[in-house]
């Protein structure tokens, strides 16, 4: 039987649905990351291979009979034509391959997704600001613009990592007295279950690295700003100029600044309301007065169905 395939691989987890030629879910299965540059190639890999199989286990059909007429894999960290070769290893390998007609198959970031899925309007923008960061945006114009989205490494401001990273820098420097006391010194040490700061040290760089442990920092750090923390404030309005920065460039680059304009926000920081969506949400608010706020009410996976789709 013939179905379409929608895969979302972000820094923390991959989404995988199956659906009709309706766009009907048949089928829906969560694994671990799919940005290899979050876990590894080998781990993006299986996670991305064992969430397709897992799926298609899901549906009440023999396995040998299931093919998928049309997909879309959204990926974070596809960012170059290096990466896009990476990630078509991993996709066309001995194990999923036989299911995926390689003719009608959209491999692409994860930003082309989420944008698809919030928005359907011919001026769009989005916004991701979860364990990573990326912003892209189309025009009426059929014109295409990114901003930021290089990883943590290069460039990941405006992200949950990056948040983390820096709350873990500035309970540092409270605990050496070269910067302000802030309450993320507790905060961070109880939500860890650590007892002292030193504990950091090891729980930093004894254990197997991952964006996702840092970016899961976020939710201290927004939960410690609403408790009056200065320094926890100052962190997230820091990640409000980096999110306003890319959105502003796309902006221009999509020359979007006087029309009207979607603008779809992803991410897990977003979840921090008081002191980074309305924050943001003002601030975009005061430069574009055209900008129209559109709620992602449905996973970027959906994004991913709707772009295959529309590839039948």
């Amino acid at each position: 039987m013939s179905y379409i395939l929608g895969v979302d691989g972000g820094g923390t987890k991959t989404v995988i649905r199956i659906t009709d030629f309706k766009g009907l879910t048949v089928s829906e299965y969560i694994t671990g990351a799919g940005n290899y540059k979050s876990v590894g190639i080998k781990s993006a890999e299986i996670n991305i291979i064992n969430g397709i199989l897992s799926a298609i286990k899901q549906i009440n059909a023999e396995s040998e009979n299931i093919f998928f007429s049309s997909s879309c894999f959204g990926l974070s960290g596809l960012d170059s034509e290096q990466d896009g070769e990476i990630f078509k290893k991993m996709i066309f390998n001995n194990e999923i391959k036989k299911y995926i007609d390689p003719k009608k198959i959209i491999i692409c970031n994860d930003s082309r997704i989420g944008l698809a899925a919030g928005s359907d309007s011919k001026n769009a923008i989005m916004i991701i600001c979860g364990t990573g960061s990326n912003c892209f945006g189309i025009n009426e114009e059929g014109q295409e613009a990114k901003a930021n989205g290089w990883d943590y490494i290069l460039g990941d401001e405006g992200s949950a990592y990056e948040l983390g990273i820096k709350a873990l820098r500035s309970v540092m420097r409270a605990f050496d007295g070269r910067g302000r006391k802030t309450l993320l010194s507790e905060t961070i040490l109880r939500d860890l279950n650590l007892n002292n700061i030193t504990d950091l040290i090891e729980w930093c760089y004894n254990m197997p690295f991952s964006s996702e442990r840092f970016a899961a920092l976020t939710k201290t750090v927004c939960k410690t700003a609403e408790l009056g923390d200065k320094v926890s404030i100052k962190l997230l309005s820091e990640e409000v100029k980096e999110a306003l920065a890319s959105i502003s460039i796309v902006v221009k680059k999509l020359k979007l600044t006087d029309r009207e304009f979607d603008i779809v926000y992803v991410g897990s920081v977003f979840r921090c309301e008081k002191y980074f969506r309305k924050v943001l949400t003002d601030k975009l608010k005061e430069k574009f007065p055209k900008i129209i706020f559109v709620p992602l009410n449905d996973k970027p996976v959906s994004g991913a169905i709707k772009m295959a789709l529309k590839n039948l």
